[in-house]
């Protein structure tokens, strides 16, 4: 196999990594439609990175380390979209809608639903710093590198959906704005509607991702723990 056929796979990789910083900067300077697609296609050679892979057959140790890192580093400036400009804000007409899993603990907490939100983000960042150490511990030490596992897979793929659903009701609240300056009632009732379900699956996908991450960091640790792989 030729080495430019060989390294196909990998271009997808770079991409991705390359996109995120892109993203990350058309999203802070208010590019909400840009940033949309940025991401968008980012998370599209995620899927292709492994189709291409699969197509040719062709799995080498840099798709395996630098495939989950560029993973990752999207993920990461996602979520750091998310704290900057939080989800659950005052929606732009003075009422706070709250889901109910986010609601339900804001309750019994009594912690703003923001904070629940920061929380649940901080924990699979922590996560993804756990298993990016013990990938990289367990390459030096005995030259392995711990699979990622199927549910890692779903639980990367759901964070995904998750910051897409964000970035789309921050969309919708551009919409809400534009459509009130110029007296559209009835489109800023139906964006409001829609931003409203946005939050509701976000909700939901992001506690979905909490379960995923857990397990699969579990499988991680005891990848580590085994003397092969």
């Amino acid at each position: 196999m030729s080495p430019i056929l060989k390294n196909i796979p990998n271009i997808p990789t770079i991409s991705r990594i390359f996109l995120a910083p892109i993203f990350f900067l058309l999203f802070i300077n208010n590019y909400n439609y840009l940033a949309l697609f940025c991401f968008f296609f980012a998370s599209v050679t995620d899927f292709l990175d492994g189709f291409l892979a699969r197509k040719f057959n062709i799995v080498s140790k840099f798709g395996k380390l630098y495939d989950p890192l560029a993973d990752k580093v999207l993920i990461f400036l996602g979520c750091l979209c998310i704290v900057i400009d939080p989800p659950f804000s005052l929606m732009y007409t003075g009422y706070q809608y709250v889901p109910p899993i986010t609601g339900y603990f804001s309750y019994i907490f009594n912690l703003d639903p923001n904070i629940i939100v920061y929380l649940i983000l901080a924990f699979l960042l922590f996560r993804d710093f756990i298993a990016t150490t013990l990938r990289e511990i367990k390459l030096r030490k005995d030259g392995f590198i711990l699979k990622t596992n199927f549910i890692a897979k779903i639980k990367t793929t759901i964070l995904i959906i998750s910051i897409h659903l964000y970035l789309l009701y921050q969309l919708l609240g551009d919409s809400f704005l534009l459509s009130r300056s110029i007296l559209n009632s009835s489109i800023a009732i139906k964006n409001h509607e829609s931003q409203t379900t946005i939050l509701l699956f976000f909700d939901y996908c992001l506690y979905l991702t909490l379960i995923f991450s857990l397990i699969s960091l579990i499988d991680y640790i005891n990848q580590y723990r085994s003397k092969s792989i």
